[in-house]
């Protein structure tokens, strides 16, 4: 590829990537939609927000297989174009009726799933080397970058009407033109592809355990997220405007982390992984043995950071390793299992947690020690296993090539 090439798959892979969690612009109005639906439940209407994060995790499994029949540019092209007509449903009919909004969240969780997933590979079928990782750290910062920017323009829209939120999607509109006008096509995966490489058509070992990695990761990661509104409150550290200030500190340093990681690859090499893992741990022992809002405010930090790091080297780790032909395979397998430990979390940390009694301070500061020990074991566990399953794959490559 030219400059000209590379500066316009950039941009079309930013533009592809801002909107991958537009779903966030439904968190800030749950309360209004409770109001408009009275006589559903709480579990009920949540599920608006629930939905695409299950939606989001069946099409991030299911994204890799579906690129071995339909172009990547084509993939992403359509989970835009059903991001949008989501947000068109919520904002047109969302007021008349709530499976309306439900079918809304499905479509934009498409969009989440599968675009989360194919941005990624599209930067390891496109670019390489330095250029490989720098992109991956720029796609992630333009997912981050747009979920700040979505939040807030909904959070002002929504002064005129709830349902006005949901007119932020039309920045759908933009991106499916960017995308559509700047992306190199790129020709379905195959088979063949792989083994005339000679590197078959399965998946290896080292995938499996990235994969499997990525999954208890956010199983500890989203602790943050679940459970930091809460804690700030229940402790009295603060009101819903401090969960606010705090929580924009998450997004912010997985941005700037994210803008600068192919560097910080650089220097870090093969341990950014459990870099991510240790930072998180760090903040969320800060939460448990000190409590106080600075203590918070460095946790959102931490767990900002962590993400801007584990997220990118685990896919980046994948393309590495998966065989041409499976490689968007390996990253949607990464994403699928990733969203499933977002998704397991609540039922697995709760319960342990409310095993540990206290009051509900206690218990949800036990929520963050729990977190924090098994990063810190899963550090361990990773840095052992992956020396021994690197080395083994390096080695039969040696061997393969010679």
């Amino acid at each position: 590829m030219t400059a000209k090439e590379k500066n316009a798959n950039r941009i079309a892979i930013i533009a592809g990537s801002f909107m991958n969690m537009s779903s966030m612009v439904i968190s800030a109005v749950l309360a209004n939609i409770k109001a408009v639906f009275p006589q559903e439940s709480v579990g009920t209407v949540q599920m608006v927000l629930t939905i695409p994060s299950l939606v989001g995790m069946l099409f991030a499994f299911i994204a890799g297989p579906m690129s071995v029949k339909i172009a990547k540019k084509h993939l992403i092209l359509a989970g835009l174009f059903l991001g949008l007509v989501g947000g068109a449903l919520g904002f047109f009919f969302g007021p008349k009726s709530l499976i309306v909004l439900f079918i809304s969240s499905a479509f934009i969780g498409v969009n989440q799933g599968m675009n989360g997933s194919v941005t990624k590979a599209v930067v390891s079928d496109l670019f390489s080397a330095q250029e490989r990782d720098d992109m991956m750290g720029w796609q992630q910062a333009a997912a981050t970058g747009g979920t700040i920017i979505l939040t807030l323009c909904a959070g002002l829209l929504s002064g005129i009407s709830w349902q006005w939120s949901y007119f932020i999607m039309i920045l759908f509109i933009p991106m499916i033109f960017l995308v559509q006008k700047n992306l190199t096509p790129i020709a379905p995966d195959s088979a063949e592809k792989g083994s005339k490489a000679g590197e078959g058509g399965k998946l290896n070992g080292v995938c499996a355990f990235v994969a499997i990695t990525s999954f208890f990761c956010f199983l500890f990661l989203y602790s943050y997220q679940l459970n930091v509104s809460l804690y700030i409150q229940t402790s009295k550290l603060g009101t819903s405007v401090t969960v606010g200030y705090v929580n924009t500190v998450f997004p912010l340093a997985g941005m700037l982390t994210a803008f600068v990681y192919g560097k910080i690859k650089q220097r870090l090499g093969d341990k950014i992984m459990q870099t991510g893992m240790i930072m998180l741990a760090l903040g969320f022992l800060g939460i448990k043995f000190v409590g106080t809002l600075p203590a918070v405010f460095f946790a959102s930090f931490c767990t900002g950071i962590a993400q801007a790091l584990i997220i990118p080297s685990a896919v980046l780790i994948v393309s590495q390793y998966a065989p041409p032909s499976v490689r968007a395979t390996g990253i949607s397998l990464t994403m699928g299992l990733l969203n499933l430990g977002m998704f397991v979390s609540p039922f697995l940390i709760n319960n342990i947690a409310a095993a540990m009694g206290g009051d509900q301070v206690q218990v949800i500061a036990s929520k963050y020690l729990i977190s924090a020990i098994g990063m810190i074991v899963l550090a361990v566990i990773y840095t052992v296993l992956g020396r021994v399953l690197f080395q083994k794959r390096n080695n039969e490559k040696v061997v393969s090539a010679t």
